[in-house]
C-alpha cells in the first residue's frame, strides 16, 4: 500500500548544453544503459540552486553556473507503472524537478564527480538530434530539446 504521508520530493537538475550536445549520467538496468540529467533532490534549509550545485559536484565533478529555470517536470510513480523497472519503488514515488540551463567550465573533463548516485557508469555528452536513440529521462525531454519547445510545465511524466 501506498504511503501517503511521504512528501513530495523536489529536485533540481541541470540541463548543459555545448556544441548541440546534452550532458547526461549514464546508468545501467536490466534493459541496458540510460541517461538521465545531472541533479538531484533537495535537502531542507537548501536552495533548489545549491541543491544543484551540490549535486553536480556529486555526480560529474563540476561547478556549475546556475541560469534560468527552464522546465519543470512532474513524475507521479504510481501513474508509470507500466515503464518502470522497480514498480515497488514507482509506487511511492511523487516528485517534481526543476529543471535549469546551466554552464560548465570550458576546460571541463567528462567524469563522475565526488560521490556519484548508485549505479552511475559514467557522464557522457549526447548529440542532441540523435536523442530519440537514446533511453533518457524524462522522455519528453528528447522532443522538447530537438523542437526547441520553450513550455515550463511538461506534466506528469516518465
Amino acid at each position: 500500500m501506498p504511503d501517503h504521508s511521504r512528501p513530495i520530493r523536489n529536485a533540481a537538475k541541470a540541463l548543459i548544453i555545448r556544441d548541440n550536445h546534452l550532458l547526461v549520467i549514464a546508468k545501467r538496468d536490466t534493459k541496458g544503459m540510460w541517461y538521465l540529467l545531472p541533479g538531484g533532490g533537495q535537502k531542507h534549509g537548501e536552495s533548489l540552486e545549491q541543491a544543484l550545485q551540490r549535486e553536480c559536484l556529486e555526480e560529474i565533478g563540476a561547478v556549475v553556473k546556475v541560469h534560468n529555470l527552464v522546465f519543470v517536470r512532474e513524475f507521479i510513480g504510481k501513474n508509470h507503472l507500466e515503464d518502470c523497472i522497480d514498480v515497488e519503488w514507482c509506487k511511492l514515488v511523487h516528485s517534481i524537478d526543476f529543471i535549469f540551463a546551466c554552464s560548465i567550465p570550458d576546460d571541463y573533463i567528462l567524469a563522475n564527480g565526488t560521490l556519484p548516485d548508485d549505479g552511475q557508469e559514467k557522464v557522457e555528452w549526447l548529440p542532441i538530434a540523435k536523442l530519440h536513440e537514446y533511453r533518457v529521462y524524462p522522455s519528453t525531454l528528447k522532443d522538447l530539446l530537438i523542437n526547441q519547445n520553450n513550455q515550463i510545465y511538461i506534466g506528469d511524466v516518465y
